[in-house]
């Protein structure tokens, strides 16, 4: 079940990057930017909760940065929307903001597995 919602936010994804639908109506500034940190975020928590195995996370991690280069790609050739470095490293912040978010629980949960013992 981890793994199709992890599939279905991919295709989630995909579709908020290439058509103009707009979920949010936000007009503050770099809210474009924030969506993408967010967005990007939950998906490298959807792929940890996925797989717990360190190594596949890396493996996710790399190729939900590279989905999302390719995105971005895509974006030029999409009518209405424009392709973005600065996008880009929002989602590639946005992955390392879930991997930052992972750490602290993780940290966390072997904090409270050491009081408990």
């Amino acid at each position: 079940m981890r793994k199709l919602i992890f599939l279905l936010y991919g295709v989630l994804i995909s579709l908020l990057s290439l058509t103009q639908i707009e979920l949010l109506h936000l007009t503050f500034a770099y809210h474009d930017k924030i969506e993408h940190f967010a967005a990007y975020s939950v998906f490298t928590l959807l792929a940890y909760f996925c797989t717990r195995n360190r190594q596949w996370a890396i493996v996710l991690c790399i190729g939900i940065i590279i989905y999302g280069g390719i995105l971005e790609v895509l974006q030029a050739s999409s009518t209405g929307r424009i392709a973005s470095i600065a996008d880009f490293c929002a989602n590639v912040l946005g992955v390392m903001g879930g991997v930052l978010i992972i750490r602290m629980y993780r940290t966390s949960a072997i904090h409270a597995n050491r009081k408990l013992n």
